[in-house]
């Protein structure tokens, strides 16, 4: 990416800019799509055991702050 200061670009130069990180992103969604989509499932129970196991119905408590 450019360090250029967008307050000295050309409106052409900053929406190139704004064009290259959008199409940079895009293509990042892509790939993580893909890569998703071509596990294994043998490799997603694998990732499976490092999750964060929460009971099926977890109730949330909150209490009331004390005033004052």
């Amino acid at each position: 990416m450019r360090t250029q200061n967008p307050e000295t670009m050309t409106p052409a130069e900053r929406d190139a800019e704004v064009a290259s990180i959008l199409a940079l992103g895009l293509a990042r969604a892509i790939h993580a799509e893909r890569s998703r989509s071509t596990r294994k499932p043998s490799d997603l129970a694998k990732s499976d055991a490092n999750r964060l196991e929460l009971p099926q119905h977890a109730d949330l408590s909150v209490s009331a702050r004390p005033r004052g």
